[in-house]
């Protein structure tokens, strides 16, 4: 790890992702991170849960085809939508293991391109969330900078650009 990178995040989705880990506890869940990057920022707008078959308390696996899908979908309602990243649940308050940052850097070299890694770990009766950005060789801590939502069609400027479908 290296330098703290920053990240948007809607409070929607951070809360979001909160009650999700909870509503799980105590077997994981997970899905993807959805947004745009504004500037040279990733801002999370969106987020998507999916069941895993045989997930558990130290498992889940995103399943075969859903990005696709969940990132299509999201692009009906607004073109500016692309998948930026994965998440899911730790039961424990345990970060991300060596497999998680792996697989994240992993699919960023495949992608080309940032990709996140949130980890939502239980921490008393909370969930903490704990976010990575694997961005070439290297994936660094990010801080979270809480927003608002994505503005309408009609506000969009020109910093706003589409995340990519992986």
């Amino acid at each position: 790890m290296t330098d703290e990178s920053v990240v948007y995040m809607s409070e929607s989705v951070l809360e979001r992702l909160r009650v999700s880990a909870a509503r799980s506890h105590p077997l994981e869940t997970g899905g993807i991170l959805i947004g745009v990057t504004a500037g040279d920022y990733p801002w999370v707008t969106d987020v998507r849960e999916f069941d895993s078959p045989g997930r558990g308390p130290a498992r889940f696996i995103l399943p075969r085809g859903v990005t696709q899908r969940a990132v299509r979908d999201a692009r009906r309602l607004d073109a500016r939508l692309g998948y930026l990243g994965d998440w899911h649940s730790h039961p424990a308050d345990v970060p991300a293991s060596r497999t998680d940052l792996l697989t994240t850097h992993k699919t960023a070299l495949v992608l080309r391109r940032q990709v996140l890694l949130l980890v939502a770990r239980r921490r008393g009766k909370a969930y903490a969330l704990d976010l990575s950005m694997a961005r070439g060789t290297r994936i660094e801590r990010c801080r979270i900078i809480p927003t608002g939502g994505l503005p309408p069609l009609a506000h969009q400027t020109d910093t706003i650009s589409q995340g990519e479908a992986s």
